[in-house]
């Protein structure tokens, strides 16, 4: 198992979004279906706040998604959610991750 994890998924990208992602991402295993961009780093440790830093500012508001970063030398996760331009991050407890996986992505009733 790797001691380092990257976890992404980006929904309601355009082709040019899609394109600029893929190019921050170089070095992640990448793969797009439609406007849904899924991306993934095990391995070492990775640069991931440079990344974090420029999503915002390179997405449209109406991009959504969910990025995990596991640190399991350290037994850390945390978990960053775009949405309507911003970026929020939370620590999650890493022994109940799967009970908060992608919660942010469940349809909301209007």
């Amino acid at each position: 198992m790797h001691a380092f994890g990257v976890y992404g998924h980006l929904a309601g990208l355009t082709e040019e979004e899609l394109r600029a992602c893929m190019a921050l991402l170089g070095g992640y295993e990448c793969e797009i279906q439609d406007d849904v961009l899924d991306f993934v780093h095990e391995g070492g440790f990775v640069d991931i706040d440079s990344v974090l830093d420029a999503l915002p500012s390179m997405l449209s508001p109406a991009a959504r998604g969910v990025i995990d970063i596991i640190d399991r030398q350290d037994w850390k996760m945390l978990r960053c959610t775009l949405g309507r331009g911003h970026l929020s991050q939370a620590a999650i407890a890493l022994d109940n991750a799967l009970d908060t996986a992608y919660a942010s992505e469940i349809p909301r009733s209007r």
